[in-house]
């Protein structure tokens, strides 16, 4: 699926058309075209966003959870090792 810089830059090719036409009727159409892919260009920035949300929250989510006891041993063993050099 194309993401929304693409939807923008196809709005704004058909406006610029619809903008050099003397066809008044084939400048309506296009303009229509382009506020369809405005709201295409729209939609698909709000579904990233979503995504991004949703990936933030499982990163958040899984920082916060425990650690086994044998990594958290580990890595009490490497920081006293560390002070001992």
């Amino acid at each position: 699926m194309p993401g929304a810089r693409y939807y923008r830059e196809q709005a704004q090719l058909l406006l610029g058309w619809a903008l050099a036409t003397s066809e008044v009727d084939y400048a309506t159409l296009l303009t229509t075209r382009a506020m369809e892919l405005l709201a295409k260009a729209n939609e698909a920035d709000r579904d990233n966003g979503m995504d991004l949300n949703r990936a933030i929250a499982e990163f958040n989510d899984s920082q916060m959870r425990p650690r086994p006891a044998q990594q958290q041993q580990q890595i009490q063993r490497r920081a006293q090792n560390d002070d001992k050099d």
